[in-house]
Order: C-alpha cells, then structure tokens, then sequence
C-alpha cells in the first residue's frame, strides 16, 4: 500500500489505542489538527493482579482483547471516515517474555512490581549508578527492566530462560498483529526502559552484561517507522485498518506533555493519574544531563524529557475512598467542605507512601505515616491532609526542576486533578506558582496522535493548536507560607522515619 499523501492524510481520522495501568482507550482525531470527536470514544478498565511479596502483574492476552474491542467499538462509530493512522501509546517501564513465536511466557510485570528490590541492591553494589544514570536516564529502581529481569533470571531459571524476547505491552499487541519479526521498539519505550543507552541510540551492553543470559538480540530493534498490514486474522475482525499504517507504541508520559502542550522547555506538565508526575520536554539530539533523583526518558530520537514521578499520586485519593468511606472525588458534597478547611489547619503530618516512593527518593521500603491524630480529628480532615502531602512532594520535584525550568507556565492533566478543583488549589498554593487546568482529559491519547500527524507531515507536534485551558488556579500566598512551615515538618518527620525504615 502506498503511504497516504499529506492532503489526504489532512482529511482523514487517526484513531489512537491508549494501553494504561488501568484501562485500555480508543478514540479518533481529526489528522488535520489533532482535535478530538468528544462523542467517540471507548474504554475497558483492568486492574493489575498482585501479590503479597510486591508482585504487580497485568494479562496480555486481556490487554489484547481490550484493544481489538476499543479499536472495534471506535471504527463501528467513525462510519465510512478515512483512517490515516493509528497511534499507540503505553504505560512505561512494563515488561512481558514471549517465545520466539511471540506467545507469552510471563504475564506483563508492572512498573509497580517491586519484587526485585534484593537485584537492584545488588546492581547498585556492583556498577557505578552516576554513570549508569546519564547513559540510560533512568535511575537503578524496581521500577525499571534491569532489577525485574534480573529478579526473573534469579527466581524463575527456566522461564527466564523461556524467554527468546522481552517486550512491552505494545509491541506485544504488535506481535500479534503483525508478527513478532515485524516488531519494534520506539525510541520513547527504549528510553525509559533502563537498559537503553540514550546517546547512542542503542542498547546498553555494559548494563545488559549485569544480566546473565540477557543480549541485545533478546529485545525488538530500535525504531519509529511506522508498520502496516495486519495478518489475516486481524483483517477479518479490522478490515479498515488491515492496511493502515501503526505506529510503534510511545510512552504515555511523553505523550501526555505532547497532548497538553507541554513541548517547550518553559512548561511543565503536572500530572496527577494512578501515580503523578511533573515533566519537562527539551528538544534537542543531544541527551541533557539527569538532574540529581529525576530521570531522563524520549519523545522520539530527538525530544527528552526530564522529570520525576511519585508512586502516590490518585492511588492516594483511590485508598482514602475505601478507607474512609467518602464520596466521589468531583462531588460538591466532598469539594465545598474540604476547599472550606484551612490550609494545614488539622494537626496533622502524612508521609503518603503507601506504596514506597520514586522520585526523588526511588525507596520502596517506605510506607506511609499519619502523624498527630486525635480523638477530635475528622475524616475530612485526614484527606484534607493526605492531598496536602502528595501537593508537598510536587514541591520537592518542582524545585529539582528549577535549574532547568526556573520559570514555567504549569499545565494541571489527568483525571486526579481534574476532577478535584480543591486539590488543585492546595497544589498551587504549595508551590506557589499557577496551575492551567487543561481541557484535554485524554492527553496521552492526543500527544500519540500529535506525534504521528507530524510524521504524516502535517506539521510539527509543538505547532498544532494547544488544548484549551479551562481555568487558571492562582496560589493563595498566605496559605504558601503556611505550606512552607508544614513541608518543613513533613521533611523532618521523613529525616526521622527513613533510615529506620530501611532496618
């Protein structure tokens, strides 16, 4: 099939498949200018198994599944609209082995498994971790590939051994799709792998090593370039798309900054979903230098982010809804009286680790505190303190951000904050700096279908219209002062904590 020329790619659909921790989405965009069809969309929601030793899994056959019906679901309601593309984007730092054929070996290994806390110690003693930093960007941490794989190798031998490929959930759905021969492995997926060397555009040898058994040939080439036609059991079930071209899957965090408009050095995406995160994209060949406890991961070959991402972000608000029985986050029931309370004014210290920490501690080991309770203290306002302490560790990426964004226009994304207004104002009133609340709730999804516009040569991602913002969040400065005394007292009360929290 001959590709599409670039006018009639501008009149055409790109349909975009978003493979998140928790849901699988499917939703067109007008090619032309990346603008969403509001009335369209579908999704299926999952939830990763888990296990008592920190295990955190996903089924691939069941993410498989829930693609083909979003896809599906999406094309029955675009009618006879022409499809140009379908991007894919795909939660990071996940992980599945397959066969040489592309069967599944393992299930997918989520980027909260932290079984392999014992192998990344072991790493850490045995490499030096700067420099292993500023090759992959990613630091040593039972979030990424090496400590997961090396934790397989060591427990499960024979499955490890199993394994002709490693994958992630993407390019397993490409496998399937087209054959595992065809696969690849975007430079946005690579790079936030930890065994990637992002200067050279390769894998990393001299982390690979570490691993025995583990070579270069046992993950997919390194590529962006589009792949099409589907094998024929595909092209019954998605005759529209059966020669449509695919682009290879890109990370959900680069395209969220991409969907929102954050593609400027001068503008940081904070984003507050499962977990939450604060980026910055810098364009450029050349990888910048990872700020100490950040990261460092890709767009595309030549746009890096740099960042950080806490575990508890909306996990935080997930467990306080079944813990104390609230209502819904949006609700006025629940917003009016907690944006009603006083900044800090229950008394309370919350170190919100209820699943370890990342950036930029990278401690799995710590495990949440509620400092101060009494028998007067209120529901209200225990979750009132809750979001103040996720709000606290922002600050703390923001300012090891400043030497790379001193000043910034903030972009708020993701259902977390979106759908609580009182959360955004106590995150503006901790930083002290505005919030943009963008319109855009599926900014993943866009920033894929951005991406692969300008690869259709509809001009480049950073020039497509931005998403609307739908309110400005100005920090209340009194309530700043406040936040600064009780971060004090959060950042003492972890001083405290940590180290015996390492025993």
């Amino acid at each position: 099939m001959s590709a599409p020329s670039v006018s009639d790619s501008a009149d055409g659909l790109l349909l975009t498949l978003d493979i998140g921790t928790s849901s699988t989405r499917a939703a067109p965009f007008r090619a032309e200018d990346g603008t969403p069809f509001r009335d369209i969309f579908h999704a299926v929601t999952h939830e990763p198994t888990t296990t008592p030793d920190g295990g955190s899994m996903l089924d691939p056959e069941g993410l498989l599944r829930e693609a083909i019906e979003c896809l599906q679901s999406v094309l029955a309601r675009v009618g006879d609209r022409p499809i140009v593309g379908v991007a894919v984007s795909t939660l990071w730092h996940s992980v599945l082995g397959t066969d040489a054929a592309g069967r599944p070996q393992t299930p997918v290994l989520v980027w909260s498994d932290t079984r392999s806390s014992a192998q990344v110690a072991g790493l850490k003693a045995r490499c030096d971790v700067d420099a292993y930093v500023q090759r992959t960007g990613c630091p040593l941490h039972t979030s990424y590939l090496p400590g997961r794989l090396l934790h397989l190798a060591e427990t499960e031998p024979a499955t490890f051994a199993a394994c002709a490929r490693f994958l992630s959930p993407g390019e397993y759905v490409f496998a399937r799709l087209f054959g595992i021969d065809r696969v690849t492995c975007s430079y946005s997926m690579a790079s936030a792998s930890g065994l990637f060397h992002q200067a050279e555009g390769r894998w990393d040898d001299e982390t690979l090593a570490r691993i025995p058994g583990l070579t270069a040939d046992r993950f997919s080439p390194v590529s962006d370039a589009p792949v099409s036609g589907l094998l024929p059991e595909w092209r019954t079930l998605l005759p529209a798309l059966a020669d449509v071209p695919f682009l290879p899957a890109l990370g959900d965090g680069a395209c969220s900054n991409a969907g929102c408009g954050a593609v400027r050095p001068d503008r940081l995406a904070l984003m507050i979903g499962t977990s939450g995160a604060m980026r910055v994209m810098v364009p450029g060949a050349t990888p910048p230098q990872v700020p100490n406890g950040l990261w460092r991961y890709q767009l595309d070959r030549d746009s890096f982010l740099l960042g950080g991402a806490l575990t508890n972000g909306g996990a935080v608000w997930s467990w306080l809804k079944e813990t104390v029985l609230l209502p819904p986050l949006p609700s006025d029931e629940l917003q009016k009286p907690l944006a009603a309370l006083p900044p800090d004014g229950h008394g309370l210290t919350v170190l919100p680790f209820l699943s370890g920490e990342r950036a930029p501690l990278w401690r799995d080991d710590l495990r949440a505190v509620i400092h101060g309770l009494s028998a007067a203290t209120t529901p209200l306002e225990i979750v009132r303190a809750h979001l103040e302490a996720v709000a606290i560790r922002f600050a703390i990426l923001r300012d090891a951000l400043r030497p790379v964004a001193p000043t910034a226009e903030i972009i708020g994304t993701g259902a977390g904050l979106l759908s609580s207004r009182a959360w955004a104002q106590i995150i503006a009133d901790v930083l002290g700096e505005p919030i943009r609340l963008s319109a855009e709730r599926q900014a993943s999804a866009r920033g894929a279908a951005l991406v692969f516009r300008e690869k259709l040569g509809l001009g480049p991602v950073g020039d497509a219209p931005m998403a609307a913002i739908t309110d400005t969040v100005l920090p209340d400065l009194r309530a700043h002062g406040i936040y600064r005394e009780a971060r004090t007292r959060h950042e003492r009360l972890l001083e405290r904590l940590g180290d015996f929290d390492r025993t």
